[in-house]
């Protein structure tokens, strides 16, 4: 069973917890200082939080509406760069762009960062990086920690976590829906705003929290604030975006879903959206209610989570009976019904795959009542929580003993090219690596800080050269791995080494040249090269 109840009042009780934690963080404001993955460090005291600044900026951009994105990470920083980026017919920008995050050290670095002219995020995306200097050029985008940026905002824009702790790995059901920090945060707001404010919530979040939770309380502070009747603008639309070569598109050109707790949210969002997204191309949808939207995202990366847990077993069933899957796959995706069936892997990992389907359990038994939970989709995330320890297992069959083998760990985010390290299937690996006794050299051409692990990266293999490591883990598809010759494994690999291919980086050709320099090769959803051994 979940381990959260929803109260009657349940913001009223999240505000009161918010406050004292709220008096605290004024206390660490003074005393630390924030440092960015890129090395740089920023005081908590910087001019860029005070609300002198944001009332120049709005001077600056006094004919444009000012839109507010609440929260800069992956997804906020990219929001915040295509709302800057939205111009009108006189090819002038449309608003002037504010990015909202905690004055804490795990984010401040983000807004100082920020009103530096860089983008804040390590970013593969070329376009995206040109567009956030033209728009930081131009003066229409700026952030910072000050509430006061809510109360000149027209339209603020929601991307903030709702996180789900997960008590024990591969024990899906055992978890609770971390609703304190989303409810305190939409409380400022809701404090600060003024009631023609259009609220659009991009976060993902349990079906049914914006009637049930968000409207209420938006209602509750405004009849504190002296409003007898005001009219609640909210919206849910939830965000499609991916981080890598195509991360701005992710949200100016593809397909939105939306909708409103009224006829005004709704013509509101329409506006919004059409300002900086290419509707023409990818036409908006317009559902009945928030409700549906918000079960639009969960449903959608609940059907992945599964489509990818139906694999793992076929995966083990391939390995064993020495079937190459891959080719088997290729085969079946000449039917058009069945294009989108997923390929074997190394893991499942980032933000939304590993929690969605549970916020959507959470939200059927919690928010509506209803009997008996999604078990397929709750058991699909406990399958691909541990699906690295199929990988694992793998390698310690062929390794034997693990005690102080050198291990050359290749990837560490969680999906190729992107330098997202949230969730990701290798921190499983690695540490059940360490628990083995083995030691582990992290590589990543792209990421060069792991911050759950607190440990820094080699981002360049000629570093790693000489090791002479026991045996390569090819984790992640980064381009990189892909075009890596035979002879770049001979210069990291002792003679004899192992090569282990969890995610079709090595093609059969060239296993076949690693196979005949002496090195062993295996693979996941690899049975023919796991057969010749």
């Amino acid at each position: 069973m979940t381990q959260v109840r929803v109260p009657q009042n349940l913001w009223e009780n999240l505000i009161e917890i918010g406050k004292r934690e709220n008096m605290a963080k004024s206390v660490l404001k003074k005393l630390l200082v924030a440092k960015s993955p890129f090395g740089e460090i920023y005081n908590f005291n910087s001019k860029s939080d005070d609300i002198y600044r944001i009332n120049d900026f709005i001077n600056r951009n006094r004919k444009k509406k000012i839109v507010v994105v609440q929260g800069l990470g992956f997804v906020g920083s990219a929001m915040l760069t295509a709302v800057a980026s939205a111009e009108g017919e006189d090819r002038l920008p449309l608003y002037g762009a504010i990015g909202v995050d905690l004055p804490t050290v795990s984010t401040y670095w983000k807004i100082g960062r920020i009103n530096e002219g860089k983008f804040p995020i390590n970013c593969s995306d070329d376009y995206l990086l040109e567009v956030f200097d033209k728009c930081f050029k131009k003066g229409n985008i700026m952030s910072t920690a000050d509430k006061y940026a809510y109360r000149v905002a027209d339209i603020i824009v929601v991307d903030i976590n709702m996180d789900v702790e997960k008590f024990r790995n591969g024990k899906a059901k055992e978890i609770k829906v971390l609703l304190d920090d989303f409810v305190i945060a939409m409380n400022e707001v809701a404090k600060n705003i003024k009631p023609s404010c259009l609220v659009i919530v991009e976060s993902t979040i349990p079906p049914g929290t914006c009637e049930k939770i968000l409207v209420p309380l938006f209602e509750s502070e405004f009849r504190k604030r002296g409003y007898k009747n005001p009219k609640i603008n909210i919206v849910h639309s939830y965000e499609r975006v991916m981080p890598g070569k195509n991360y701005l598109k992710s949200i100016t050109s593809f397909y939105r879903v939306f909708s409103g707790v009224n006829k005004s949210s709704k013509k509101g969002a329409k506006i919004f959206f059409e300002s900086i997204i290419d509707t023409e191309h990818y036409p908006l949808t317009e559902l009945q209610d928030t409700t549906a939207s918000e079960m639009g995202k969960v449903l959608e990366n609940s059907y992945r989570a599964v489509n990818i847990a139906f694999m793992q077993e076929w995966t083990e069933f391939a390995d064993t009976v020495g079937v190459n899957l891959y080719e088997v796959i290729e085969g079946i995706k000449k039917r058009d019904t069945h294009r989108n069936i997923m390929y074997p892997g190394f893991g499942v990992g980032g933000y939304c795959l590993t929690k969605d389907p549970l916020l959507a359990d959470w939200s059927k038994q919690r928010l509506f009542n209803c009997p008996g939970p999604l078990y397929m989709s709750v058991e699909a995330v406990s399958i691909n929580d541990e699906m690295p320890l199929y990988s694992f297992n793998l390698l310690t069959k062929h390794l034997r003993n693990m005690r102080e083998k050198r291990i050359l760990l290749m990837g560490v985010s969680y999906l190729k090219d992107v330098a997202d390290t949230r969730f990701s299937p290798s921190e499983l690996f690695y540490k059940k690596c360490i628990e083995f006794g083995a030691c582990v050299i992290l590589h990543d051409p792209i990421v060069n800080y792991w911050p759950e692990l607190n440990r820094y990266l080699k981002n360049d293999l000629k570093s790693i050269e000489g090791e002479r490591v026991d045996a390569i883990i090819l984790a992640v598809k980064h381009d990189e791995y892909l075009h890596m010759k035979p002879r770049r494994y001979a210069r990291l690999l002792k003679k004899g080494g192992l090569i282990m291919d969890c995610n079709n980086i090595i093609d059969d050709k060239k296993a076949h040249l690693l196979r005949k320099r002496g090195y062993r090769v295996i693979g996941v959803g690899k049975g023919h090269w796991n057969r010749i051994l």
